[in-house]
């Protein structure tokens, strides 16, 4: 953990040292007030991931996040306007324009980056916390029993409840998915950030869940950073099913769907004994029409495709959250959003997430509520 807070940190600087240095600033009183809010938003930056290292967390911190990551988030979108700026530059070099009107087109071009990055960064925001649409998506497995065929599976994922998701937000959410009318409820792991004392509060309203076989629950990674077995507990109290590995035969009429679900792909990094096991998950399985694979990495599709899932639902990516982190999420997962069909044989959704993580903003990726029915 300390060496993601100081890989963070170091490029929380480069972004704010490259900014300052590309921002066009009319005089040295301007220029001086710009630099020193950059380093204050980098030193204030550091010093609230160095309080969460430590386990200081309150009321506090809380404003002080929400402060720290829309900084981030303006600064970072900011930061790659002026990367392009930069590369449109490499390949027009040779046109030179006379000093004033170079002079002009740096104020003009400044004044427009700002006023884009800020406008966008405003849409963001708005994406990231106006709620969460319900979006319905069909899985067309072939061969489904017709009591399965309507059945209602609700997914939410990535909420991270913690210092800028709060109850109201949890309570809206839980209203949306009653409504949905739902026979079974998933929650695919990253719900919190944050310890059981610190968020019990917050994630009171999930106990008001109502699902006709059941609520079930994976945990992600970031379970594991805020307590995962403490996590556990309290989301059993909280009327839901924990998979850990683990197994449950649904019948409806007559028809049989197997729920199985794992621990997080890196789990075994913090607890041994959660190591996570899509095969372990399917030992001594009954006979069923459906299994679904409830896991928070879409990485557990290469193992759930050999065992023999029919569907995997999970979450993790954000869907990117927003430029440029989609290109990296990619990199980093095999699937990032929406429903893919892996190796021919195995359905996988990935939601991008009921919340949001870092700064408060989306782009083209709205949070969602996922209605998956099987088909």
């Amino acid at each position: 953990m300390i060496w993601f807070m100081l890989i963070a940190s170091l490029i929380s600087a480069l972004v704010s040292a490259y900014v300052g240095w590309r921002m066009h600033l009319p005089n040295l009183a301007i220029k001086r007030l710009v630099w020193g809010y950059l380093f204050v938003v980098w030193l204030l930056s550091t010093f609230a991931m160095s309080l969460r290292l430590f386990g200081i967390i309150n009321d506090a911190t809380d404003i002080l996040a929400w402060f720290v990551y829309l900084n981030m988030g303006f600064f970072s979108l900011l930061s790659i306007a002026y990367v392009m700026i930069d590369i449109f530059h490499l390949f027009t070099q040779k046109i030179k324009p006379n000093p004033e009107r170079r002079q002009f087109m740096s104020s003009t071009v400044s004044l427009g980056v700002l006023s884009g990055v800020g406008i966008t960064t405003g849409l963001g925001f708005e994406q990231a916390v106006g709620g969460a649409i319900i979006k319905e998506v069909q899985v067309p497995l072939g061969n489904v029993p017709v009591p399965l065929q309507k059945l209602k599976i609700v997914q939410f994922t990535d909420l991270h409840i913690g210092p800028m998701i709060k109850k109201e937000y949890v309570e809206t959410l839980v209203q949306q998915m009653n409504a949905l009318d739902a026979d079974m409820i998933v929650m695919t792991g990253d719900l919190v950030d944050g310890s059981v004392a610190r968020l019990k509060h917050d994630v009171a309203p999930l106990a008001r869940l109502k699902a006709k076989y059941g609520k079930f629950f994976v945990t992600g990674n970031h379970e594991y950073y805020s307590g995962a077995e403490d996590w556990i507990a309290e989301m059993q109290r909280l009327g839901f099913i924990v998979l850990l590995n683990e197994h449950q035969l649904i019948e409806v009429d007559g028809a049989k769907l197997l729920m199985a679900g794992v621990t997080d792909y890196r789990a075994d990094r913090h607890l041994a004994s959660h190591q996570t096991s899509p095969k372990k998950a399917m030992e001594n399985a009954p006979d069923a029409d459906v299994k679904i694979l409830l896991a928070h990495q879409p990485k557990s599709i290469f193992e759930a495709a050999e065992v023999g899932f029919d569907l995997q639902i999970s979450g993790h990516t954000h869907g990117g959250q927003y430029y440029p982190w989609n290109f990296i999420a990619k990199m980093a997962n095999p699937y990032i959003k929406g429903l893919h069909l892996h190796d021919d044989k195995t359905w996988i959704y990935v939601s991008p997430g009921t919340g949001y993580w870092g700064p408060p903003i989306r782009l083209g990726n709205e949070p969602e509520i996922t209605l998956i029915k099987l088909v």
